[in-house]
């Protein structure tokens, strides 16, 4: 890699996650690299807020697949422990519903019979689909799919079909009805609906069960800040509040003007957005409407309280299920507005990290889907009164007093990831996982227009959430190496 690599010009266009993963993997294959980030510091989605003796991760709050990780330090010639402390939480989440059942995912859970098979057959799926598809370009795969080794595996397929749905296979798998919800639940991890979402998304609570929920000290706001320290040490020149305007085959052009000459450019952000607004070439705005057609993932409303006592009902991560689901997601996607009764995901870090709140009080992270949606959505006039509802839910059915305890409150809704991230609508995924092209021929990391150019982050292949972000940036510099 270092020969194709050694002494090219690379621009890296945002410093999210994906970035800087990108940034450190063409400095080891000996580019010059250049990262340029529009915002103040560097991170993206990994972020965080501080108010009155709160802390809160302002982005996502579970890792899982730590191997991923320790790979990009191992081939960077260090050791992840020197920067970060994982801690493996258990349970991994509470689920609880208004009817009263409630369970924890953890190994009596995943032990039941019903569980436990579905874990066989997520196993021979993750087995299949992990170096042909998510290590690996859609460009790739044929090599890796007639490996003899991979044959067996197939009969994993019927049984998760990709013809079938993720709501379908919740009822495969399981006769109670909390348990198919808590299974569809899977589908939100990239922005979908379960009833649209193939059926091959159930190996994602295989991953979670097998190589477990954790938390990293200080927050997960530490991981962009370790990259960041590693970028730093290795040579990437990092540029803040540098945002880009254009892209050509030259490299980019900054919106005040300035021009950094590349002979690779990785764009570290929504894709269809890139088109759209930055991508110079006489197709960029064909392939911006050919992107703008399958229905985008949902964006998210966060509520961030300090809250006077600790719940003892309650632990590191919870889920407070609605009572109809199908409902929830019509309304989101269908009718393109807030849900009524949305399901809520609450992170208490205090719990695992007690200084992250100030003595006998609790940091509450409320998270609900929401549509992504910020032109037909007024959310600046809308947020105080939706947050307000997500309070009553939980103070009315799950969580009784909560608004009398409460001692800060604020909220971020999808217009401000949309002007954060400049996602289009608020958008968190990209593309929804409805039906097989939207699932597994995302975005390519290549742009097909621009043979320099090539996309990282959630919005392109393999997908959203922080081990496939970082897996986009490896795959990004291997395709890159091989031009």
């Amino acid at each position: 890699m270092n020969g194709r690599l050694a002494g090219k010009r690379a621009v890296v266009v945002g410093g999210g996650i994906g970035g800087l993963a990108t940034a450190l993997r063409l400095r080891k294959a000996g580019a010059q690299v250049v990262l340029l980030e529009k915002n103040d510091t560097v991170g993206g989605k990994v972020a965080e807020r501080r108010a009155g003796g709160f802390r809160w991760d302002l982005g996502p709050s579970l890792f899982t697949m730590p191997q991923i990780l320790d790979r990009l330090f191992a081939d960077l010639g260090e050791r992840r422990e020197d920067y970060l402390t994982l801690q493996p939480l258990s349970p991994t989440c509470r689920y609880r519903w208004a009817d009263g059942y409630q369970f924890d995912e953890n190994e009596f859970f995943w032990s039941r019979p019903d569980s436990a098979r579905l874990l066989r057959h997520a196993e021979g799926l993750y087995n299949l689909s992990a170096p042909a598809f998510l290590e690996s370009a859609p460009s790739e795969l044929g090599a890796k799919m007639i490996n003899p080794r991979l044959l067996p595996l197939l009969r994993h397929l019927p049984a998760m079909s990709p013809l079938q749905s993720l709501a379908s296979a919740s009822r495969r798998f399981y006769q109670d009805p909390h348990l198919r919800q808590f299974l569809q639940r899977f589908a939100t991890y990239n922005g979908s609906d379960p009833e649209l979402t193939p059926a091959t998304f159930a190996v994602i609570p295989y991953v979670q069960a097998r190589f477990g929920g954790w938390f990293i000290h200080g927050g997960i706001r530490r991981l962009a800040e370790a990259l960041l320290s590693l970028a730093q040490k290795h040579g990437v020149a990092i540029r803040t509040r540098a945002e880009v305007a254009t892209i050509d085959a030259s490299g980019v052009t900054l919106t005040n003007g300035g021009k950094f000459s590349s002979d690779l450019v990785f764009h570290n952000g929504d894709v269809l957005r890139a088109y759209r607004q930055m991508v110079l070439h006489p197709k960029a705005g064909a392939m911006a409407e050919k992107m703008a057609k399958p229905q985008r993932a949902i964006s998210g409303f966060v509520v961030l309280l300090g809250v006077k006592g600790k719940d003892p009902a309650l632990h590191h991560h919870n889920i407070f299920f609605s009572d109809n689901y199908p409902l929830e997601f019509r309304q989101m996607f269908r009718e393109k507005r807030p849900a009524d009764n949305p399901t809520i995901y609450l992170c208490l870090s205090a719990r695992t990290q007690p200084g992250d709140a100030p003595p006998n009080h609790d940091n509450y992270f409320l998270l609900v889907n929401a549509p992504a949606e910020t032109e037909s959505i007024d959310w600046a006039g809308e947020s105080p009164a939706y947050a307000d509802r997500i309070i009553r839910i939980l103070d009315e059915k799950f969580l009784p007093g909560l608004s009398k305890r409460i001692v800060h409150k604020e909220w971020f809704s999808p217009a401000d990831f949309e002007a954060r991230d400049a996602v289009v609508g608020g958008s968190l995924y990209g593309w929804a996982s409805h039906g097989m092209i939207p699932s597994f021929l995302r975005p390519p990391i290549r742009s097909p227009l621009l043979k320099n150019l090539y996309f990282v982050g959630g919005t392109t292949h393999p997908g959203g959430g922080l081990p496939l972000v970082l897996l986009s940036a490896e795959i990004a510099v291997r395709l890159a190496s091989k031009k």
